[in-house]
């Protein structure tokens, strides 16, 4: 299970994430508790819940205000996605892109920091908000 998700409001808040499995027979018997995520940072990042079940299930989002009187926001979730696939391993959050895109000219470019593949290749990559020359 792969998503986005943003943490806006208190820091004491918590995103859980649920399986709700199928007994077989369309009752749901069992919740299994995948992940809890706590986050005191307020912009976007990427997460990747792996886990397993054979029977018919549910995925369920439970988002616990940790502090209503102090909370200015909320928990956004965003693109999730339910593969059978090696989860996605690389990332590169580029934090205000408008800032970037302003302060740069055609040609101009950002490199990533390093990743790693799964198969133990290092690479970067160059971003040219305005193209190419």
């Amino acid at each position: 299970l792969q998503f986005f998700y943003r943490l806006n409001g208190s820091p004491q808040d918590n995103l859980v994430i649920w399986a709700k499995k199928n007994d077989g027979t369309g009752n749901i018997r069992q919740m299994e508790k995948l992940h809890t995520i706590t986050d005191g940072e307020y912009h976007w990042k990427l997460a990747s819940i792996p886990f397993s079940v054979q029977n018919k299930f549910w995925h369920g989002f439970q988002g616990i205000s940790g502090d209503p009187a102090k909370s200015v926001g909320g928990i956004t979730i965003d693109d999730t996605s339910l593969t059978e696939t090696n989860r996605l391993t690389n990332v590169w959050h580029i934090r205000n892109f408008t800032s970037l895109f302003n302060s740069t000219s055609k040609g101009s470019f950002t490199i990533s920091h390093v990743f790693y593949s799964l198969e133990g290749y290092v690479f970067a990559l160059q971003l040219y908000p305005h193209r190419r020359n």
